[in-house]
């Protein structure tokens, strides 16, 4: 087989790793090769370091490699946290309340903040769930509005 080039490899990791739960270095070397990009561990332990793919827990509780985002790491979800999966928001007054799927809520909360809106005050995230205080006197009409354009598929309940 013909030698593939480094550009072209490091898109099938970054395919391979968004697409599925790699727990292994082994595991991530199966599928290269499947995808008809054989190498080493060596190179493939110099390209992980290179794209920044790192290992973190997924809600599973297994480690697999993810993708950096935005200096945060996204595991790849489940089949059954997609299919449970429920992107909401309810809102009362100046408070509103978002509910993601399980691990999501943090890096939500950190893109919603990173918008430095003067109409959101602050979030607070737990592990599924974010409380957005809006700042006084905006209106919740047009935060809803900004938050729904960050959050994609959200639905108001």
């Amino acid at each position: 087989m013909q030698r593939q080039d480094k550009k072209t490899r490091l898109q099938v990791i970054r395919m391979i790793v968004s697409s599925q739960a790699i727990e292994s270095q082994e595991e991530l070397l199966v599928e290269m090769d499947k995808a008809g990009f054989p190498c080493t561990q060596t190179t493939l332990s110099r390209d992980l370091k290179q794209l920044r793919i790192s290992k973190v827990r997924s809600r599973g509780g297994r480690n697999v490699y993810a993708m950096p985002r935005e200096g945060q790491f996204q595991p790849v979800p489940t089949h059954e946290e997609i299919k449970k999966s429920r992107w909401s928001l309810g809102e009362n007054g100046s408070l509103m309340v978002i509910h993601t799927p399980p691990g999501h809520a943090s890096m939500v909360a950190y893109d919603l903040d990173a918008l430095r809106s003067p109409l959101l005050l602050g979030t607070i995230a737990g592990d599924d769930t974010i409380l957005v205080v809006l700042a006084p006197g905006a209106d919740a009409a047009e935060a809803r509005s900004l938050i729904k354009d960050t959050v994609p598929g959200l639905k108001s309940n």
